[in-house]
């Protein structure tokens, strides 16, 4: 069994946000009390909505779009309309790094918010949610706006000498981080698609 886990996903599932180049920033929320981790992000990728969906759902490559993650597959089926993922997250913030497992339940609902919910069993997690929508934006934009909120209780102490300050300022490092990696991604698996359709 793997090491205990550093699985802010931040991400997320983060799991995960921008180049200097890009058209905004992403508005990025982080709280922790030490216990409680909490995120919420509002950003724009510059790619078509159907390759940003397509990436971020390939669960067997998630470790192109979040930092943290090394390692990930698809477990199967995990109920009606519901898929089990498995992710090994790997961190480190400054000197201390961890590793461990996490189990995720993910519901993808066409058209609206899709949500993945730890599995505290196969997890070095006590629990943790959280939900995404993917939408293209409105107007003359080509871009994609990506909303997403959640929250995890790691079951392991964060070093007194850290501190949340540090933990925040982190998550939110790794979420500028994945949402660039998902742009990049997106547009990888565009011009794959585009060269495939060439005559």
């Amino acid at each position: 069994m793997p090491g205990r886990g550093w699985s802010l996903l931040g991400v997320a599932m983060g799991c995960l946000l921008f180049p200097s180049w890009a058209l905004a920033d992403p508005d990025i929320h982080v709280t922790y009390d030490g216990a409680r981790l909490e995120f919420r992000l509002d950003a724009s990728v510059q790619a078509s909505l159907a390759a940003v969906q397509a990436v971020v759902h390939d669960y067997d490559r998630l470790d192109r779009i979040l930092p943290l993650v090394v390692e990930s597959r698809f477990l199967g089926p995990a109920g009606d309309g519901v898929a089990r993922v498995f992710t090994l997250m790997r961190g480190c913030l400054l000197f201390v790094c961890r590793e461990g497992p996490h189990t995720i339940d993910v519901r993808r609902v066409p058209g609206g918010w899709s949500s993945g919910i730890s599995v505290p069993e196969l997890s070095r997690v006590r629990r943790g949610q959280f939900s995404w929508r993917i939408d293209q934006e409105t107007g003359d934009s080509p871009g994609v706006q990506i909303q997403m909120y959640g929250y995890f209780e790691p079951d392991f102490a964060v070093p007194p000498v850290l501190g949340p300050p540090l933990v925040r300022l982190w998550v939110r490092s790794e979420l500028r981080a994945s949402i660039d990696r998902i742009e990049q991604a997106a547009i990888a698996h565009q011009d794959r698609q585009t060269m495939r359709e060439a005559p």
